[in-house]
């Protein structure tokens, strides 16, 4: 007798249709993971103080405000009231095209405060000096296309490897804030030029035909007092054309590397002809000579010549 035939298995119609779904969910692709943030997605290379290369694919969809650190710097943190030394560099994050830069000439002074740091308030405040900072903005009434900024903080006092100075030179002291006090020895005055580095910084020298932004202060050696300098209360460093200034500046301070603090013993031949002054400049940036400030009728000193 022939085998009995095996039973038909009966599979309800609705279980063949969940696993249908199941073999269709597991052959389509998964959700494509959202974008990163519009920061992420900008790359930022180049050394600091130098014009940054900015790349990113255009048009670069901003969604909202937001800003990462670059570069992390070393120096001390700004701080309510004090002033920051910025160069930057604006993109259209649409277009990717440069709207405007200050990288190669004079660096922009802020004072950190709300009123004068506007939108970049929040960011700079509590920033080390030597740090590079992206911004990536939405557009705005004046300007409605979003926009990638990169922005350096500059330092605001010499940072380079401290050097010993020569038995004799004049003593120097720094406060908190950088500012230097000067003691001058009882001996005569030198009767030449003496240029004694305390700081040897690494940046680009100061050269003849470029601007110069620097932080100093300048001292009678007859009297010891301070007649001239930069560190008074409110003020900050300040860019000279390094052209037709006193002979001591000239010759005491070309190929001085960014970074640097000098000391110039200047004596009234090369000076303004009456006393010999004592200069501690800190060397902050060098540029090209368009929009300085200063120029061969700003020279430092000359508040000491009229005093």
């Amino acid at each position: 007798m022939p085998p009995a035939s095996l039973p038909v298995l009966s599979i309800p119609r609705a279980l063949l249709a969940g696993l249908a779904l199941m073999l269709l969910a597991g052959c389509t692709e998964p959700d494509a993971e959202p974008a990163p943030p519009a920061a992420e997605q900008v790359e930022v290379a180049g050394e600091l103080g130098a014009r940054p290369n900015v790349q990113f694919e255009a048009p670069l969809e901003v969604t909202e405000t937001s800003t990462r650190t670059v570069v992390e710097g070393t120096g001390p943190e700004l701080a309510e009231g004090d002033l920051a030394l910025v160069s930057f560099l604006a993109v259209d994050a649409e277009t990717g095209e440069v709207e405007s830069s200050n990288f190669g000439s004079q660096p922009q002074t802020i004072m950190i405060t709300e009123n004068d740091a506007g939108p970049l308030y929040e960011d700079l405040l509590g920033t080390p000096e030597g740090s590079r900072l992206l911004r990536v903005e939405l557009g705005t009434d004046e300007r409605p296309a979003p926009a990638v900024l990169v922005y350096d903080v500059r330092h605001t006092r010499a940072w380079g490897e401290p050097v010993e100075p020569p038995p004799g030179a004049p003593a120097v002291t720094l406060d908190e804030t950088g500012a230097p006090t000067v003691e001058i020895p009882d001996d005569d005055p030198p009767s030449e030029l003496e240029v004694v580095t305390l700081k040897r910084g690494d940046g680009p020298q100061v050269q003849a035909e470029l601007a110069v932004t620097v932080r100093y202060t300048a001292v009678s050696w007859e009297t010891g007092e301070v007649v001239d300098g930069t560190w008074a209360s409110g003020e900050g460093p300040t860019t000279i054309a390094f052209t037709g200034l006193i002979e001591g500046w000239q010759n005491g301070l070309v190929d001085a590397p960014v970074g640097s603090q000098v000391m110039l013993i200047v004596p009234p031949s090369q000076a303004f002809g009456e006393d010999t002054l004592v200069y501690v400049i800190d060397v902050l940036a060098v540029s090209a000579l368009d929009g300085t400030e200063g120029s061969a009728g700003a020279d430092p000193g000359a508040r000491a010549e009229e005093s």
